[in-house]
């Protein structure tokens, strides 16, 4: 395998014990999911010399970040789509068409002087939660495979995600991939003792004295319509009324 076949070791590993995502801790609704998306090697190289270019960052610009990668796209991104509906609907706009979501998208969206976070458990970009392209690529042993790599950074990455939720108490916290509760309870158990109530919409909630939680299905899974998440911003703005 030729030397330009691999990452910069320096900066993977860095990449992997401080970097979160993207937007602004002091916003009032933060999303978790469970990766960012990625490519092939190429494509992930770019992702980590451009982080490194622009800091080495805990959350990053996303606009900002995106432009400098070349993959700015004013364009309408689906998962992105499926979040913007939740934040407007719990601010309560109604009818909320793809015009008012492509202008959150490109002036709001994880911006770090915003009202947003987009955090991910696990910090390395990845085609698919099957695919791994680090074993071959790096020399750092706790990339050779995918098990090893959450054994080496999820306890970690859980602790620091509960501690900064209890320290900025955003208002709302929406983890998304039902197939990673397990997850999401570990981090909201750190924070409180709260249970989730499951909703006939197919979603849990909860709260404590700061935050609504909601553990939800992913934006991009099968045969989801825009109302189910219409439907969780209601229900986060029904439970901040409460408080």
């Amino acid at each position: 395998m030729l030397s330009q076949d691999f990452f910069n070791d320096e900066f993977l590993e860095k990449r992997v014990d401080t970097f979160y995502g993207y937007g602004n801790y002091k916003g009032n609704y933060w999303f978790i999911g469970i990766e960012e998306a990625g490519g092939d090697f190429q494509d992930v190289e770019k992702r980590i010399n451009i982080w490194s270019n622009r800091g080495k960052c805990e959350i990053d610009d996303v606009a900002e970040y995106h432009i400098d990668m070349g993959t700015w796209d004013e364009n309408i991104q689906p998962t992105w789509n499926k979040l913007i509906r939740i934040v407007l609907t719990a601010k309560g706009t109604g009818n909320i068409d793809k015009e008012d979501v492509r202008k959150y998208q490109i002036n709001e969206l994880a911006r770090k002087d915003k009202e947003t976070c987009l955090l991910e458990l696990l910090p390395l970009p990845s085609p698919s939660l099957k695919h791994w392209i680090y074993g071959k690529h790096s020399k750092l042993t706790f990339l050779s495979n995918k098990d090893t790599y959450k054994n080496y950074c999820v306890e970690k990455r859980i602790n620091h995600i509960s501690q900064i939720i209890k320290e900025h108490q955003p208002k709302a916290v929406v983890f998304y991939g039902i197939g990673f509760e397990s997850y999401w309870r570990r981090i909201t158990e750190k924070i409180t003792d709260v249970e989730f109530s499951p909703t006939s919409e197919g979603f849990l909630i909860s709260r404590n004295s700061q935050t609504v939680f909601v553990i939800a299905k992913h934006p991009v899974a099968r045969g989801l319509k825009n109302e189910y998440f219409h439907n969780i911003g209601r229900a986060i703005a029904a439970k901040i009324a409460e408080k």
